[in-house]
């Protein structure tokens, strides 16, 4: 043990005294503090925007005159996604996905996408979030510090002579990868102590348990992750008796795993999993509410049926002698209908997106990025998974709002005469604003579940290499 720790500590020293490394170090931190303020700014200025949009729709629907309920409906109202407490650190997907959904009758909206979301890594250095830089570049900082950790020492003989004094390869390499760590500890909590310090301070985080445990759950995450790089460095530098090769076979991992198989995945997922367009979206739709039948089309066979029950229900011959508004019969089972045709359509697109996911995930197994970029957004509340939660609950909110309305046409106004009528205006005040509930992180974290055992075993993985071939490289150096 003392071994390990005196060979821990030297690591550190070593890589905290090179020039080269502390250069890098302060471009990465900068890089680093300056995507935190950035990202809060956007994010507080975000969060009270929405919650102002949602208390303006609001009031701006109380605030109708009095009007015929389907009037009403037309009118709509929006849904306002809250960002994620998390989303300041890594926003994920919030960076290209829509912030409000309409709310109306006769069609299920959705929030929108650009064509950013399907962009490289490469395509965000423009805007880099304290997420990235802990995924991309700071990787890439610790190659600089463990390509020489055992190829240098090589060089300069201190490695042989370590070993020839009895000293087990094991455990230096044990202690060149616990030294890494330790360096880059020392440097980054400093750095994320102050950051999530000034964000509590400022509101931007709360304190809240369900927030707490998502960023313990980042921050073991994020752990494991730079274990596995770290491994992968010392392992590299082992196999190389000259720093330099160590150094350009590191570099080399780096575009190829952290660049281009990320992209390549990407690309696959889209082709192997296509998903619509908007248009065709819409199209697809059309067709299949035209299938089912069309609320304002009285003569449809379904509209036919419901005539001839509701009639048969309250024991009348004309719809003009039912107790009911037959008009908001017909509303209110066309919504029922037409709700029906899109929840099993985007059922199936969703469907869709998760088996690119699932994809891109399993090319986790050719590089670590991906994996810890699908814990990092899902345990953040910033992936598909959340804007999928919020998708759903508006859709929800629609239907009972909706719904509500038609129950207003159906006893409030008489069938004859229909569309003069009107309900007081005071009917409006019984709508509450739509509220976006947070998803619990019990129910985040058994989403991310597989990202995290691709992230641990990766480190495993990466540590067993080191372990499995350090006696042979210690015998023969």
């Amino acid at each position: 043990m003392r071994a390990l720790s005196t060979a821990a500590r030297h690591e550190a020293i070593r890589a905290l005294r090179n020039r080269t490394v502390r250069i890098a170090a302060a471009l990465v931190a900068a890089l680093l503090v300056a995507a935190f303020l950035l990202e809060a700014a956007r994010h507080t200025g975000e969060a009270r925007q929405r919650a102002a949009f949602q208390e303006l729709v609001h009031r701006q629907w109380v605030d109708q005159p009095d009007r015929h309920p389907h009037r009403a409906a037309h009118y709509g109202t929006f849904a306002f996604r809250a960002p994620s407490p998390l989303g300041f650190f890594d926003p994920g997907l919030e960076s290209f996905a829509g912030t409000s959904i309409f709310l109306e009758p006769h069609q299920r909206n959705a929030l929108g996408f650009s064509e950013a979301a399907q962009s490289s890594e490469l395509a965000r250095f423009g805007t880099p979030s304290a997420a990235f830089v802990l995924q991309v570049l700071l990787p890439l900082l610790i190659f600089c510090m463990t390509f020489a950790s055992v190829a240098g020492e090589r060089e300069s003989g201190t490695w042989r002579l370590a070993v020839s004094q009895g000293v087990d390869a094991r455990v230096l390499l044990a202690g060149k990868v616990l030294g890494t760590l330790l360096a880059v500890a020392l440097w980054l909590a400093p750095l994320l102590a102050l950051a999530i310090a000034g964000a509590l301070l400022t509101g931007v985080l709360d304190a809240s348990r369900d927030t707490t445990l998502r960023a313990a759950a980042l921050a073991g995450g994020y752990a494991v992750y730079l274990t596995a790089c770290t491994a992968l460095g010392v392992l590299v530098s082992s196999f190389h008796r000259r720093a330099q090769g160590a150094l350009l076979t590191l570099l080399g991992l780096w575009v190829a795993l952290w660049i281009v198989v990320p992209r390549l995945a990407t690309q696959a997922a889209s082709r192997l999993h296509p998903t619509p367009s908007r248009a065709q979206v819409e199209l697809d739709l059309a067709r299949a509410i035209r299938d089912v039948g069309d609320s304002h089309d009285p003569s449809n066979p379904h509209f036919q049926e419901l005539r001839r029950h509701t009639l048969a229900e309250h024991g009348a011959s004309r719809v003009e002698d039912l107790p009911v508004n037959y008009g908001g019969v017909v509303m209110r089972e066309g919504e029922k209908v037409t709700t029906a045709v899109f929840n099993d359509y985007y059922t199936r697109l969703f469907e869709a997106h998760r088996a690119q996911d699932a994809l891109a995930l399993r090319a986790g197994l050719f590089t670590p990025l991906l994996a810890i970029r699908s814990f990092s957004m899902g345990v953040a509340g910033t992936d598909a998974h959340h804007l999928v939660d919020f998708e759903e609950q508006a859709e929800a909110y629609r239907y009972a709002f909706i719904q509500h309305l038609n129950h207003l046409h159906i006893t409030r106004i008489h069938w004859h005469n229909d569309k003069a009528q009107r309900v007081d205006r005071a009917e409006w005040t019984e709508f509450a604003p739509f509220q976006h509930r947070k998803a619990p992180a019990a129910w985040a974290l058994s989403r991310v579940a597989p990202a995290g055992l691709a992230v641990l075993a990766w480190a495993a993985a990466l540590s067993l290499a080191v372990a499995r071939f350090t006696r042979r490289h210690g015998e023969a150096s």
